[in-house]
């Protein structure tokens, strides 16, 4: 075994806020990185020595899964972008022990008890009538980076993931359609499970897209019950750095699905990919979290016809958000809907729309994302169809019958 410690000090002029934030990420780490064990954290409480502020231990079955964690990409973008500006001094030290299982029992840690389902949400696949129209919009209005394009198909990314878009083609189209999401599984064995009960549930197991299967290890596609392709797999690929445009946006979060099917398009995310339900808008909507721990890596709404009603994307702050607002206002994009503060996942944000380019484009910030012991114990609440629980800047709304 090797125990890994690191201990540091913030800078002093970082604020409270600042710090709170990283060492809630690091917080995350066990869940990040399977391979870590006995992860522990906490501040100095020695009278003897307070060079170091906070110390972190965190133990490995071997030297290179030790290698591994620190030479991931994530660790050094977690280090590169957010650790260094703010950490003023840091040791750390790795030695191999042996293990003494008499002395670890009842320390196992976590434990998942929910059925494993999809990571997160990687890109939608949207077919188009005017594919460079298409493509201007996304790169000035989404802040989008075009990595690939041809007659046929476009890729356009969000951050280091090869493609959050992948455009289609199609002059027949009047308007743009989502015809498939796409969302990654955290390893074979959970892509494996989730195969078992799409058979078991009597759905038929579809290939990958011939080019997607280019762009990663395994998986297979899905149906789900209004026809929308829901592709799932390992170890897409990625950039080794995001893209150098500095108002864009850091994920992709979730695709919100309007259908006619409500009932049984929960069953199918629920009980056969393995979604977990956040929160409730009782008869409406119903807001679905994966394994990244988003409040919602996807939402269904009840409605009266189905198509994908808009594509959400976190942005790296709410000055962000504002600037591309000032965009849209500015260069006469239509803003479909305008700041909102959702009271669910505490995001705020404003959505895009022209039915050329497809879905509502919505860009947010602060879109809320559980705690590991959160994502294990939440229950969803049920909560009534009321502006409140869209909207906390609407409580006293006199037109709601337009949502």
């Amino acid at each position: 075994m090797i125990r890994h410690t690191l201990l540091f000090r913030f800078a002093e002029e970082v604020p409270a806020g600042t710090r709170q934030a990283i060492l809630a990420e690091l917080e995350t780490f066990p869940e990040r990185y399977p391979a870590m064990r006995h992860w522990s954290m906490g501040e100095n409480l020695s009278s003897r020595d307070q060079t170091y502020s906070h110390g972190m231990s965190v133990e490995f079955p071997d030297e290179q899964e030790l290698l591994a964690y620190l030479n991931s990409e994530s660790h050094e973008q977690f280090v590169r972008e957010k650790w260094r500006p703010v950490i003023a001094a840091q040791a750390i030290v790795a030695y191999e022990f042996a293990e003494r299982p008499e002395a670890d029992a009842g320390r196992e840690g976590r434990v998942t008890k929910h059925p494993r389902g999809p990571y997160g949400m990687e890109y939608a696949r949207i077919e188009v009538p005017d594919m460079q129209a298409t493509i201007d919009f996304l790169q000035y209005h989404v802040g989008l980076q075009l990595e690939q394009h041809t007659d046929e198909y476009a890729y356009l990314r969000a951050d280091i993931e090869h493609h959050a878009i992948e455009l289609i083609s199609a002059p027949e189209r009047t308007d743009g359609w989502t015809t498939a999401v796409g969302f990654s599984v955290e390893s074979e064995e959970v892509l494996e499970e989730i195969k078992r009960r799409a058979i078991a549930a009597g759905r038929e197991i579809l290939p990958l897209q011939e080019r997607q299967q280019a762009l990663c290890d395994n998986g297979f596609a899905l149906e789900d019950p209004e026809g929308l392709i829901v592709e799932l797999f390992t170890e897409f690929q990625e950039y080794a750095e995001p893209p150098s445009i500095e108002i864009r946006p850091l994920d992709l979060v979730h695709p919100f699905l309007a259908t006619t099917k409500y009932e049984e398009m929960l069953d199918f995310y629920i009980q056969v990919l393995g979604f977990i339900p956040s929160d409730h808008i009782v008869g409406s909507a119903t807001f679905l979290r994966c394994e990244d721990r988003y409040h919602h890596s996807l939402a269904i709404q009840k409605n009266d016809e189905h198509y994908v009603a808009h594509l959400c994307f976190a942005m790296k702050s709410l000055d962000h958000v504002m600037r591309m607002r000032a965009r849209a206002l500015y260069k006469g994009a239509p803003i479909a809907s305008d700041i909102v503060n959702h009271s669910a996942s505490t995001s705020i944000a404003f959505y895009l729309h022209d039915k050329k380019f497809g879905p509502r484009f919505e860009l947010c910030d602060s879109h809320r994302v559980f705690t590991p012991e959160e994502h294990e114990t939440h229950r969803a609440r049920k909560m009534p169809a009321d502006p409140r629980n869209i909207d906390v800047w609407r409580p006293a709304s006199d037109d709601w019958g337009r949502f």
